[in-house]
Parts: C-alpha cells; sequence; structure tokens
C-alpha cells in the first residue's frame, strides 16, 4: 500500500505572510531561524468509493448512461497512479425486492462480479459498468441512506461486502437517483453522525456526490414522485467538497461532468493539509529519490487559503515504482 508521508521538519522561522496562491511557490517571509519540535503527518491515499444506484422502474435510461460514460469516471484515477482506490455499488433497496431473483440486490449489498472494483480489475472499465446496470426491479421506495448504513455495518462488512472498506481510507459516496430519500431507518443528520463516528470524528474523510434532480431544476428532467431531494441535498451540504458536489441527472454533459466529480476526488486526494503554516521557500517534496519542482502542474504548489500543498495535475507518477511514498519538508513558519 502505497502513503504520502509529511514530514514537518523541527525548525521554526519568524515572520509574516502576505500572501500566496496555488500557483510556484515564492518567498514571501523575512525569516529568522530557531529551534523548534519535529513532527509527523501521514496520509493515506486510499479511498473507498460507494455509488448507491436507483434500482425503480423509472432508472434504466439513467443507468445505461452511467454505464456508457464510466470512462470518463476511471480515467480521472488512471492519471494518478499512487491512488488506491477500491469502487462498489448498491441499490435503494434497503428491503424485500418486487422479484425473488433479485433478493441478493437489496439491504447495502455490494452487487456485481467482482463485488469490489480496484486499479487490478481486469476489464475494469467493463466490470464497473456491468456493475452499474442493476436493474429497475427495486422497491418504489427508494433509499439511499439506510443502504448505506447496511452497507458499511455487519453482517455485510465480512459477507457480501468483504474487502471494500478500510477504516483508515477516505470514503466517497456518489448518489444515482430521481427521487428523493425514503429511508425508514437513517435522517441526513443520523448518517453524517454514523460515518463521522466511523472516520474517528475526521470529516475530512468523507466526501458526498449527488448525480440527481435538483431542487428548482429547470431542465424537465423527470423527478419521480415529484418530490425535490430536500433531504439528499442537506446531507451533501454537510461535506467538506459541498461547493460543488451536486450534477444534474439529466445533463446534455453526463459524461464530462461525470469526469469532473472524479476528478474532485483526485484532487481532495492530491491536497495534502498541513498542520502548521511551512516557511513557503524551505518546502521540498520528494517522490521517492525524486525532488518534485515547485511548478503548479508538474509538480507541486503550496495554497495559503487551504494551507495545503497540492500535488500537480501533471506530474509523472510513473517515473517512481507504485507504492513509492511522497514526503514533504519545510520549516514552520512563526508569525
Amino acid at each position: 500500500m502505497s502513503r504520502i508521508k509529511v514530514l514537518t521538519m523541527g525548525l521554526v522561522s519568524a515572520g509574516m505572510l502576505l500572501s500566496c496562491s496555488p500557483e510556484t511557490p515564492k518567498a514571501y517571509y523575512s525569516a529568522l531561524k530557531e529551534r523548534g519540535t519535529a513532527s509527523t503527518l501521514t496520509v493515506d491515499p486510499r479511498v473507498d468509493i460507494l455509488f448507491v444506484v436507483d434500482n425503480s422502474g423509472s432508472m434504466e435510461t439513467h443507468q445505461k448512461n452511467l454505464a456508457l460514460n464510466v470512462n470518463k469516471f476511471t480515467s480521472e484515477f488512471t492519471r494518478t497512479s499512487f491512488i488506491e482506490y477500491n469502487i462498489g455499488v448498491t441499490t435503494t433497496d434497503d428491503g424485500i425486492p418486487n422479484l425473488p431473483n433479485q433478493a441478493g440486490d437489496c439491504c447495502g449489498h455490494l452487487v456485481g462480479n467482482p463485488r469490489v472494483v480496484t486499479k487490478g480489475t481486469p476489464n475494469l472499465n467493463q466490470a464497473l459498468a456491468n456493475n452499474f446496470l442493476v436493474g429497475t426491479a427495486g422497491s418504489v421506495t427508494e433509499m439511499i441512506f439506510d443502504p448505506i448504513n447496511s452497507a458499511l455495518t455487519e453482517p455485510n462488512l465480512s459477507t457480501y461486502n468483504r474487502g471494500f472498506y478500510r477504516p483508515p481510507a477516505k470514503l466517497a459516496l456518489i448518489f444515482i437517483t430521481d427521487a428523493e430519500d425514503q429511508s425508514l431507518r437513517m435522517s441526513e443528520k443520523g448518517l453524517y453522525d454514523f460515518l463521522l463516528n466511523l472516520k474517528g470524528g475526521n470529516a475530512d474523510k468523507i466526501l458526498g456526490y449527488g448525480v440527481i434532480v435538483p431542487t428548482g431544476d429547470t431542465t424537465g428532467c423527470s423527478r419521480d414522485s415529484g418530490v425535490e431531494p430536500t433531504q439528499i441535498e442537506k446531507f451533501l451540504s454537510r461535506m467538506p467538497n459541498s461547493k460543488d458536489n451536486i450534477m444534474n441527472l439529466c445533463s446534455p454533459e453526463f459524461g464530462n461532468r461525470l469526469g469532473f466529480l472524479a476528478r474532485n476526488i483526485v484532487e481532495e486526494m492530491t491536497t495534502i493539509r498541513l498542520k502548521q503554516v511551512p516557511y513557503v521557500p524551505s518546502i521540498k517534496v520528494k517522490w521517492g529519490d525524486r525532488l518534485l519542482e515547485a511548478d503548479a502542474h508538474k509538480g507541486w504548489a503550496y495554497d495559503a487559503q487551504k494551507n495545503a500543498v497540492v500535488l500537480g495535475d501533471q506530474v509523472d507518477w510513473k517515473s517512481q515504482p507504485l507504492g513509492t511514498p511522497i514526503s514533504i519538508d519545510f520549516e514552520v513558519a512563526k508569525y
């Protein structure tokens, strides 16, 4: 398993941070260096991605559209080889399905073969596309929150969903539905609290996305039961990525928007938030034995607003063996 390791060096510098953008870092400090204490932060580059796909009678076209655009989603992860992802698919059916032969596709069970898609899955695009086609024989009482709770608790964790959920990893939830949540057990806040507890109180470990018919939609996209998805939207508003985590189910740019969604997950994974403010000119980022340049695209940049090192979108991740760690060394700024 690869890991990004952030090493905070034991030097403290006095000065004032004037500004810094996520472009190539420049010297913004006039510093007087003095001894400090060392600290170490390890960032786990694993992400578990759970799709909750509506399997009610109105979803056939939308499932096919999702399957047809699967490559737009997976290609974003191909460019960043150090991210280790698990992708699973469950349905909005948390009760007994209408057809006996669909009984396995409910209650938070991951569907398909294989149930967990990884970068090592043969023909992974086809495997994931097949998993997206969950059928339309599910319950007309579409649930988003209950199946997530079921998927991430026993007995599913050690049976149907074995190998999917990794506690230290980020968890990205993606809802594909034309309906409002109708869960019987979990409220939107109840689900959020459940997930927050799973992640030890670390809200940054949870990402959420909705491919839905948003409140106030004017595109004419058909909404099941005519009810706006206010509970889904409330849940999504709690996410650290809430700025742009909703896309229209009927968007004419569906494939591109799906790619944008995946790109957002990658950006969250490649944004390394620091616990201390660095003296920017001292930052050094290494990928194995290779020193990455201070370049916003081909190396890294410092984002002062987020207090984060952001890895570039054009880094040659194939230049080092899979699993090679990233280390970030810097001196801590003192105002």
